[in-house]
């Protein structure tokens, strides 16, 4: 699908690799997302092994290595990603890890009803012309009892950071709310869907300054914000946690 590649908005070329891979801000970005993804798979499975995980828009697999990281290591690994550029430029990986080119909407055949304990689809969701396809195919491939973590940016701090040129905010084809987030998830079949504001406004703008800030770190900082409740409004990312039922 190269060739078609430039119609389809949502999509990102390799740049975006070059970019995660020598950009501060967007390795942070990265890595806190996949620390959210891990945290909210622990929060109901903390004691699994051998996962299977599937991501939805892995890029160049930067992330979805990250959290085989952060998971330990072992089990099974898929990214699923639609354009060939960004699968070329990622870096060799290990046996447990496969990518291959296909549309997050309409998951290739390959991909199996109900094997995967984890399905990741980080800032994907606001990159595509359907999103409720998009999770509608997560419940489908998750078992029983398997997660579903989704993030995307704030709407307002999002068109904020476009204005000043910080984001690439042209490839996005829709505004995802907390509440669009829940939403989706709600009509996909999933119960507990759990929405989380992450990334607060002042530890997200440190590495613009190349002050390196860890994404544990960060996510702790968040924790505190959460519980003071006044302030959901100045975190520029969000997340949704839901299980799909037994």
């Amino acid at each position: 699908m190269a060739a078609n590649e430039s119609s389809y908005r949502g999509v990102m070329d390799d740049s975006y690799n070059t970019g995660r891979q020598t950009k501060s801000h967007l390795s942070f970005r990265y890595k806190v997302r996949g620390q959210v993804a891990v945290n909210g798979f622990r929060a109901y499975h903390p004691d699994m092994h051998e996962i299977k995980v599937l991501e939805m828009g892995a890029a160049d697999g930067l992330t979805l290595l990250h959290i085989r990281d952060l998971l330990g290591g072992s089990g099974e690994y898929l990214g699923v990603e639609y354009a060939e550029s960004l699968l070329d430029s990622a870096p060799v990986l290990p046996s447990n890890v496969k990518m291959i080119q296909g549309d997050v909407m309409d998951l290739p055949k390959s991909v199996p009803d109900e094997h995967y304990d984890l399905v990741s689809c980080l800032a994907v969701l606001e990159h595509l012309d359907r999103p409720q396809d998009a999770v509608d195919e997560a419940f489908r491939v998750l078992k029983p009892g398997g997660v579903f973590v989704a993030t995307c940016p704030n709407p307002f701090w999002d068109d904020l950071a476009g204005k000043f040129g910080l984001v690439q905010d042209e490839f996005h084809e829709v505004e995802v709310t907390g509440d669009l987030l829940v939403e989706y998830c709600q009509k996909a079949g999933f119960q507990r869907s759990e929405f989380h504001p992450f990334m607060w406004v002042f530890t997200g703008v440190l590495p613009y300054l190349d002050i390196t800030l860890d994404p544990v770190l960060s996510l702790e900082i968040d924790d505190m914000i959460r519980r003071l409740g006044i302030l959901n409004f100045s975190f520029v990312n969000q997340a949704v946690v839901a299980q799909k039922p037994y």
